[in-house]
């Protein structure tokens, strides 16, 4: 059976999608990158209507990680070549940062830590992931000691970083 809660946040993603991408396509709907637009934007409305497909296949982590970095290079990518929209390109950082603390939280309760702080560094020439800094604590929850190793191997595969570029600080 479908579970009601997973399936409202389904629909409700699929429709902030539609407004953002609404408000973006206003946006470059005169310029040159229209067609480069409404490319990306259909791709991201079947990423998100395929979203409870990939979820049971149980890739979804997977899919998540390399999703967020991809489209963040694409999307400064096309900042780049817009003047339009220039200004942007601060505020659309900040917002994928916020999804990858997302995603680092979530995998951080699954390890029985608590998340505190999280520190991105990027590539400013390739837009890739250069150095994580994490800061965090024991859940407490269950009494179950945190699982430090599992979650630094999970971020390292996630995000493709080496060792030295990934500093994880855990309180007891």
């Amino acid at each position: 059976m479908v579970d009601l809660e997973y399936l409202k946040e389904w629909l409700k993603t699929i429709l902030y999608m539609n407004v953002l991408l609404l408000i973006f396509d206003s946006l470059v709907q005169t310029t040159k990158y229209e067609k480069y637009f409404r490319f990306f934007s259909g791709f991201l409305m079947m990423l998100c209507l395929l979203k409870p497909l990939v979820d049971l296949s149980g890739a979804n982590g997977y899919m998540d990680a390399s999703y967020i970095q991809n489209e963040l290079k694409n999307e400064l990518r096309l900042i780049g070549k817009s003047e339009d929209l220039k200004g942007m390109k601060k505020e659309i950082r900040e917002e994928y940062d916020r999804a990858i603390e997302n995603q680092i939280s979530e995998m951080a309760a699954a390890c029985n830590i608590e998340i505190k702080d999280v520190k991105i560094q990027w590539e400013e020439e390739t837009n890739q992931m250069k150095k994580l800094r994490i800061k965090g604590k024991s859940s407490g929850e269950n009494e179950k000691s945190p699982n430090l190793h599992s979650f630094r191997e999970t971020l390292k595969q996630f995000y493709n970083l080496d060792s030295e570029n990934l500093i994880i600080e855990i309180q007891e």
